[in-house]
């Protein structure tokens, strides 16, 4: 049986990052610092709920799953990882169902055939231990902890939400670029 790996998509493998300061741009007329506004609870002080409505709205719509651009490597890693590693590749994002029919054929054209998609509203360990991964890629915080305390392997980019808690924790490997990933793997 081939080993599993979890990974999430916005901030893991396209850059939500740079959405987020175009469409504030667009909707506020304002450059946004990512280190300094790096949430969505941080985006809605700073500029209000109908804003931050809108910002979201734009961000992450659907139909504009098609325009995503990965970040550097990502690609080339998680095709590897499934031809030369043995590993399967099984996306869990937080959405509702409306998101599946286009991020799932963006999923498979960037990633392979074989990868598959969770689409959960909820706890993303249950999906987890549900699919028998063995470990998470995701830039939640709160999400990587629960991972790793639950004794699986769990890896972030390193984004500035994340930063703190990977450098705190021997047990949340952290990585600038995704051709590090293979290295950080566990043996399995």
């Amino acid at each position: 049986m081939r080993p599993t790996l979890g990974l999430d998509v916005d901030s893991t493998v396209w850059n939500t990052g740079a959405r987020v300061r175009e469409v504030v741009l667009e909707v506020t007329g304002e450059m946004l610092d990512l280190e300094s506004v790096s949430t969505w609870t941080n985006v809605l002080h700073a500029y209000g709920e109908e804003a931050t409505t809108e910002i979201f709205d734009r961000v992450l719509s659907p139909e504009k799953i098609r325009d995503r651009e990965l970040y550097t490597g990502v690609a080339e890693v998680l095709l590897h990882l499934q031809g030369e590693r043995g590993v399967k590749v099984h996306f869990v994002t937080h959405g509702n169902e409306a998101i599946k029919p286009h991020l799932e054929p963006w999923l498979r054209e960037h990633f392979g055939s074989g990868v598959r998609l969770t689409v959960t509203a909820g706890d993303k360990l249950a999906v987890l231990r549900q699919i028998g991964a063995f470990g998470m890629i995701d830039d939640r915080p709160e999400t990587l902890e629960r991972v790793a305390d639950a004794g699986l392997w769990a890896a972030a980019r390193i984004q500035p939400w994340n930063r703190e808690l990977v450098a705190g924790r021997a047990d949340v490997h952290g990585f600038s670029d995704w051709r590090e990933v293979p290295d950080l793997l566990p043996v399995l």
